[in-house]
């Protein structure tokens, strides 16, 4: 009976502590007072939320069962690409409360490349990826060399010298999910002797670029070059740095 009574009591308390890292997460995205109106906007928004960004490759999951019944950890471990802030390091693992991986099941499998976007660890190390899985952006395609197969890092170097021979990077970020973050309001025409009409039956976003967010939507696409993407966030990380 005795038994009984502590396995639930330690359920309960897993529970309680898994509601209570879910609560903080999201008390530490609190609306803004002007919600983004582009993709740009959003992005930045996302990054000020975030204390770890980095792209990586995920290399192993690992799930920490509990003990007395309760809820354990998912361990997902990433080989680092390119860090942003809050990284050293070749990896880095990030921890998150296995209450969210039902039936064991994620959202993330060896091999994928994300950019990441997270919140600062609790007390107990756990953490989530800013606004869920919008702050783990797909990243697609390769940075390679046609002729000679560099890899990635070596790939990195010949582009800062930007010559003919530059390794072709053909990476692109997914920002589908951090485009539905914008509120784009919808352009209205009037026309003599008519309704307003809409010029467009879509929301579209705006183009990213590599200053301060814009607030002129333009055409932009789901997928980002993934270098453009990068050297936004440096800018941003730098601008910051430079303000304190």
């Amino acid at each position: 009976m005795s038994s009984g009574w502590a396995v639930r009591s330690a359920v309960a308390v897993t529970l309680v502590f898994g509601i209570m890292a879910t609560a903080c997460m999201v008390a530490q995205e609190s609306p803004q007072a002007t919600p983004p109106q582009t993709t740009n906007d959003a992005l930045h928004a996302m990054s000020q939320l975030a204390a770890v960004i980095f792209t990586g490759q995920v290399v192993a999951i690992r799930r920490m069962e509990g003990e007395n019944g309760s809820t354990g950890v998912v361990e997902i471990q990433f080989a680092i690409e390119d860090a942003v802030r809050g990284v050293s390091g070749s990896t880095y693992t990030l921890r998150e409360w296995a209450g969210l991986w039902p039936a064991g099941d994620g959202p993330f499998r060896p091999g994928q490349h994300y950019l990441m976007l997270l919140h600062a660890p609790s007390a107990a190390g756990l953490s989530t990826p800013v606004g869920g899985m919008d702050g783990a952006i797909p990243i697609r395609g390769t940075a390679q060399s046609p002729a000679t197969g560099a890899s990635e890092a070596r790939v990195a170097t010949s582009k800062k010298n930007a010559g003919a021979s530059a390794p072709e990077d053909n990476r692109v970020a997914d920002l589908r999910w951090v485009a539905t973050r914008a509120m784009q309001p919808l352009p209205y025409r009037m026309e003599p002797g008519s309704h307003a009409m809409s010029e467009s039956n879509s929301v579209s976003a705006d183009s990213m670029t590599a200053g301060p967010p814009s607030e002129t939507p333009a055409a932009a696409p789901q997928d980002m070059a993934y270098t453009t993407v990068l050297g936004i966030l440096q800018r941003w990380e730098k601008a910051g740095d430079a303000a304190h």
